[in-house]
């Protein structure tokens, strides 16, 4: 069953009618970055025709290598890097292909925090109150208060840990619609990564938020997680309601496979297969498990199962053989 969506009542959520089904949209999206150290040379294609959503009120998660393109996706996403070609859309307003301002209700978690090194929480605090639509002091200091984050101490004095906790809380003052967090867990320690999942849950209990966050890290995740987008070389390769997409594929395990031409050809369906000792595991949709060999054990994939698999399919013939390169979109 997919899962129920995050409910609750929110006096500042916006009425039915002005909440777009997607809070983000992307069709054909096209980014290049400039060829770092080499000025004449051509610029790098780091996403290229990736279309993607990240449905209203649900936690989506963007995985993939590092390299696939999750960070520059984000960056798009907030304005902070043009794209060459294609459609944007967040939160209902539609994204220029040069830099634009980010769309008030959209608060981010970046992947290094840059803010300056003498400054202190108090002085972060002010920064994000003058710009922001709003921001809410009592929630930010209580937040720092909870994780043991000083406020009045030169940030170059913070550990990796707490310059990305007083980045969390920044981001939740705002009581953003939609909150954009790049590898939030990297930095924290397990305590902290699960206290920060439960601030998570509590967001999005508020009615009409949502969240995108990008990681490697889905332990866990997979009750919590509602939406996966798994990118691979800048491209789309799955896509889908978690749930959904758990239903629509099975891990297989077999044993005694790739020794003769018969057990080779019986694999085929398998998608990003992998052989450890005699066994042979990989993911084969529903509708092709009929036909695979007898002795062959099925079951359901988990969440990490799922991007495990298709990333090894989508890699380079180099990084991991591949049996399944094609771009797919789970349905709901």
């Amino acid at each position: 069953m997919p899962p129920e969506p995050h409910g609750g009542l929110d006096p500042l959520a916006l009425g039915a009618d002005e909440t777009p089904s997607d809070a983000v949209r992307a069709e054909e999206l096209s980014v290049q970055l400039p060829s770092l150290g080499r000025p004449y040379s051509a610029p790098l294609r780091a996403v290229h025709e990736l279309s993607l959503s990240v449905p209203t009120g649900q936690v989506t998660a963007l995985v993939g290598h590092n390299g696939a393109g999750k960070t520059t996706t984000l960056r798009t996403l907030i304005g902070a890097l043009p794209f060459s070609a294609g459609r944007l859309e967040v939160l209902g307003t539609e994204m220029g292909p040069a830099r634009v301002a980010m769309p008030s209700g959209v608060a981010v978690v970046p992947d290094a925090p840059a803010y300056p090194p003498r400054w202190t929480a108090r002085q972060v605090a002010r920064a994000h109150s003058a710009t922001a639509a709003r921001f809410d002091h009592a929630r930010f200091d209580a937040y720092l208060t909870d994780h043991r984050v000083p406020v009045d101490r030169p940030l170059s004095g913070f550990s990796r840990g707490q310059l990305t906790q007083l980045t969390i809380a920044a981001a939740l003052a705002q009581h953003p619609r939609l909150l954009i967090l790049d590898e939030p867990f990297a930095r924290l320690d397990p305590l902290a990564r699960t206290e920060l999942v439960d601030e998570l849950r509590d967001l999005m209990a508020l009615g009409d938020r949502t969240i995108l966050l990008s990681t490697h890290d889905l332990e866990g995740m997979d009750r919590f997680v509602d939406h996966l987008v798994v990118l691979a070389q800048g491209r789309t390769a799955l896509e889908g309601d978690v749930e959904t997409l758990r239903e629509e594929f099975l891990v297989l395990e077999q044993a005694g496979t790739g020794n003769t031409s018969d057990d080779a050809h019986g694999l085929e369906p398998l998608i990003g297969p992998v052989t450890t000792g005699d066994t042979t595991r990989g993911l084969v949709h529903l509708d092709e498990a009929a036909g695979l060999p007898p002795g062959a054990h099925l079951r359901r994939p988990g969440m990490s199962e799922l991007v495990t698999h298709w990333l090894r399919a989508a890699s380079p013939p180099d990084r991991a053989s591949s049996t399944a390169t094609t771009s797919r979109r789970g349905t709901a």
